[in-house]
């Protein structure tokens, strides 16, 4: 372990820590446990109790990753404020002498802020193999009084955002899991070409990143649940067995339902009669393209597929049996038999049923 520069003297430095070194030289001030430094009444720390359970997930995937278990930074607070004591410390770190530095200030003096999972994880993947020794670099803070170490704690956590699952997917499929062809990875491509064919409906309309975007209400990812519940594995196959092009049924499903549906697709306006008794063009809300809506056409598509590979004309049954969506109202109005469900994922199987049963049924929801 060594601190390797100090970037604002008596304030923060940075360095590197191997898990041998970590090793009960780091400490975690959790809630459940007494914290020597800290003003609360009980003297509890301010973080929660590490997640047992991840601790060999973590341990593994660093042994498991080869080139990949490059350690991210885990800051530390060296709780220090006086510049001889810090001037000390750094000597006794650099010489690695961790007895020393716990004689000396005690054994909080080094407060981990963020990052507790991974060092527990790195000394674990350490313990499972003693070859498992990197350096691992540490963004050292002095000076901190506790309540400072606990707001930049509860900064650090409390603003952070979880990746959103639509970036996460695209990026599996561009360039995590390029290459390797899992059924998985086919759905993701597959979801990748509806938004990204010239000739598919969707081109410019699925929102990649997961950001809110009025104009492109699907995200990638709930198009990719979509797709997902359209092709399931057994469809695929029979799809492939059939030496039919999955993309090209996933793009014609859509195409049709535009087609279909073409006010409700378009957001075209609607004339209605006002109060004064002209009749006016109006804007109207329509969930065709809503979550819902295309999580309901997607699951109903593994339907209309599976029925078309039973005939020998694939395109003509399956033309025909979506071609039926011409009668249904997506408009999100008052009194619409076919819009009474929920929103979201959790409306789609009611929704499912109504789109079903009038395509197969000739059962209006009235």
């Amino acid at each position: 372990m060594e601190i390797l520069g100090v970037l604002d003297a008596d304030r923060e430095a940075v360095g590197f820590m191997t898990p041998t070194a970590m090793k009960g030289l780091l400490f975690i001030s959790n809630f459940e446990k007494e914290d020597p430094d800290s003003p609360a009444p009980d003297g509890h720390g301010y973080q929660r109790e590490p997640i047992k359970d991840r601790i060999p997930k973590i341990a593994r995937f660093y042994l498991d990753s080869g080139h990949m278990a490059r350690t991210t930074p885990l800051t530390l607070s060296i709780r220090l404020a006086d510049s001889t004591q810090i001037s000390h410390f750094i000597e006794l770190f650099n010489a690695e002498d961790k007895h020393a530095i716990r004689e000396t200030f005690g054994d909080s003096c080094i407060s981990v802020v963020d990052g507790q999972h991974r060092y527990l994880g790195l000394v674990k993947a350490n313990e499972m193999d003693e070859n498992y020794n990197p350096k691992v670099p540490v963004l050292v803070n002095f000076g901190l009084t506790f309540a400072e170490e606990a707001q930049f704690f509860d900064v650090i956590n409390s603003t952070q955002r979880k990746l959103p699952k639509a970036l996460i997917e695209i990026t599996k499929a561009d360039v995590i899991d390029a290459g390797e062809m899992t059924h998985a990875q086919r759905i993701r491509l597959i979801t990748t070409m509806l938004a990204r064919h010239t000739d598919s409906v969707w081109l410019d309309q699925i929102n990649f990143t997961g950001a809110r975007d009025p104009k492109r209400p699907v995200t990638f990812e709930g198009a990719r649940r979509s797709t997902a519940s359209m092709f399931s594995k057994e469809i695929l196959e029979r799809v492939d067995a059939r030496d039919l092009n999955a993309e090209r049924i996933a793009r014609d499903f859509w195409r049709l339902v535009a087609e279909a549906c073409p006010d409700a697709w378009n957001n075209e306006p609607r004339k209605i009669t006002n109060d004064d008794g002209e009749v006016v063009e109006a804007d109207v809300a329509y969930r065709l393209k809503e979550l819902v809506g295309v999580a309901s056409l997607a699951r109903l598509g593994q339907n209309v597929i599976a029925s078309a590979l039973e005939h020998d004309n694939f395109d003509q049954r399956f033309a025909q049996l979506i071609g039926k969506l011409a009668a249904v109202d997506w408009a999100k109005i008052p009194g619409n038999p076919w819009m009474r469900s929920q929103a979201g994922f959790a409306g789609q199987s009611e929704l499912y049923s109504v789109l079903y049963s009038w395509v197969y049924s000739g059962k209006h929801p009235e």
